[in-house]
């Protein structure tokens, strides 16, 4: 079973279709066979969402792993980004997957 999603976006051009030093990653052709990072929120529902999901891609596009990081449990930012802080974990994630989705839940 093929599944087909349409991206919409405000934005006159997509962030992945923007080429420059700070480019998005190129999207994947297919999902069959990857290797997919769910990243959620510190949101108990972002993990539900994503645990979900994942099931799906395994059983309806073919995605041979699924790889559900835990969710930062506070937000221990003073001062800064909550990204800022996670530099070494989103690295460590980026090296063994081959695309990330993420969520937000509440």
């Amino acid at each position: 079973m093929l599944l087909t999603l349409e991206m919409l976006t405000p934005l006159p051009v997509y962030r992945d279709e923007i080429v420059g030093a700070d480019s998005l990653a190129t999207r994947l052709d297919t999902l069959e066979g990857r290797v997919i990072g769910l990243l959620p929120n510190w949101r108990p529902s972002a993990f539900d969402l994503l645990k979900a999901l994942g099931e799906v891609l395994k059983e309806r596009c073919g995605v041979a792993e699924i790889v559900l990081e835990q969710p930062t449990r506070e937000v221990p930012v003073k001062k800064g980004r909550l990204l800022d802080g996670m530099d070494a974990q989103l690295d460590d994630l980026a090296r063994r997957v081959d695309a990330v989705i993420t969520a937000t839940g509440d």
